[in-house]
């Protein structure tokens, strides 16, 4: 269970927004969002990830460039900063 909400959209995006400003990279991934933005633990059902990559979705700043592999969370889906 995240900290958020991910049902309330507007706290969602809120949330996304403030972490992904401080975000020092340029590529992230919706399982890092989980854990490390907002504070999610246990295994994130599908809702929650279709939640979070909606909003990430929505973000004129971050377009998807299809799967990265990282080396804490494997092959995901992920997103890259435009600048």
């Amino acid at each position: 269970m995240s900290k958020v909400s991910t049902s309330n959209t507007e706290e969602l995006l809120s949330a996304m927004t403030r972490y992904l400003g401080e975000f020092p990279g340029d590529t992230i991934c919706v399982r890092q969002i989980w854990y490390e933005g907002l504070g999610g633990c246990g295994v994130p059902n599908t809702e929650e990830m279709d939640a979070v990559r909606a909003v990430m979705d929505s973000l004129e700043n971050w377009k998807p460039v299809g799967n990265v592999r990282y080396e804490k969370y494997g092959a995901q889906y992920s997103f890259k900063r435009v600048r």
